[in-house]
């Protein structure tokens, strides 16, 4: 009985650290999109644009940060300085991978 009880806890504890997991990367993607459309001009565009790159921001966070990170950002609006690492490295991984528009002049040379 006390194996049954320790498995049917276990479970119940992952399935709350993976609901935090998905509440934070929700939350932060959001916060990531709203940051960069503060200042645009098009924010319907721009928003569709930095969607993807801040949930792969938010997905990558995730996936290393203690859950007592994730609860001061969701809980207390923290960001912490394991979280500016976590995502600058994230950031860089991120828009790494989104391709750049394309520009007529490369290097000041017109193409």
């Amino acid at each position: 009985m006390v194996s049954t009880l320790t498995a049917c806890s276990n479970s119940h504890l992952k399935q709350k650290t993976e609901s935090k997991k998905l509440q934070f990367e929700q939350a932060f993607a959001e916060q990531c999109v709203e940051k960069e459309i503060r200042n645009s001009i098009n924010k319907d565009v721009d928003r569709l644009r930095f969607s993807k790159p801040c949930k792969c921001i938010a997905k990558r966070i995730t996936a290393n940060l203690p859950e007592r990170e994730m609860d001061k950002f969701l809980l207390e609006n923290k960001i912490t300085h394991s979280l500016r690492i976590s995502f600058d490295k994230a950031a860089y991984f991120c828009v790494q991978n989104v391709s750049q528009p394309k520009s007529k002049f490369l290097h000041g040379k017109k193409q």
